[in-house]
């Protein structure tokens, strides 16, 4: 996959997830309280962070069906195009190669998620917190329905988009094209992640040093 196959197959697509998510902000409002993070805290400032709704079961399941989907694209960059599920296949194939990951933050209007921060292989296995909720709402969801919540909504978009960054970035950086997105997020921001180029815009970027360099040669001849 080239950066511009992962734009039309992945990011537009992210983008309409994001877009929806932000419409539900009409109905509810995007305060998480003190219960943003899987901490194991109980939290006495719960905000609107288990609120839930049909709205929010569907975009549960699409946003989770596509962490399937990107998933599947990057274990096959990989090398490892059979991987197939969370335990035995994403699991150990991500966090071998994307170490720092689980560390990574994003930022939430006045929070910072870390949609990935109890993420681990085998043999003290866990899948990211929003995950399991997911399938058991896609599964049985008679009896779970309620997790299908901002919370667990908030944080599977954000995993996503951290999937969605770091995914652009292997591919500029090995293919040696720009390592951000074609468009940024309304919705989140990236912390301490580092990449060549910056998006400002729709197919607009800020100017890199090699841009100057060639710019210069062009106009002066050396």
């Amino acid at each position: 996959m080239n950066r511009k196959e992962f734009c039309k197959h992945h990011w537009e697509y992210y983008l309409v997830l994001e877009k929806d998510f932000l419409q539900s902000e009409r109905y509810v409002s995007f305060e998480l309280g003190e219960n943003y993070l899987y901490d194991g805290i109980e939290h006495d400032d719960l905000g609107n962070s288990l609120t839930f709704s049909d709205e929010f079961i569907k975009q549960y399941q699409a946003i989770c069906s596509e962490v399937d989907v990107i998933l599947k694209s990057i274990c096959t960059e990989f090398g490892n195009p059979t991987a197939d599920d969370m335990k035995h296949g994403y699991t150990p194939t991500i966090l071998q190669t994307w170490t720092n990951i689980i560390a990574q933050k994003v930022k939430f209007k006045d929070v910072e998620l870390q949609p990935f921060s109890n993420w681990k292989q085998a043999p003290d296995y866990k899948s990211p917190d929003w995950w399991t909720p997911y399938n058991n709402v896609k599964h049985k969801r008679v009896h779970n329905y309620r997790k299908a919540n901002l919370k667990n909504v908030v944080n599977a978009l954000a995993g996503l988009y951290v999937l969605e960054n770091y995914f652009v970035k292997f591919i500029g950086d090995r293919d040696n094209d720009m390592d951000v997105p074609n468009n940024i997020s309304a919705v989140f921001e990236m912390i301490d992640f580092e990449t060549r180029e910056e998006v400002l815009g729709r197919n607009r970027y800020a100017m890199t040093a090699q841009d100057v360099d060639a710019m210069c040669a062009d106009i002066f001849g050396h």
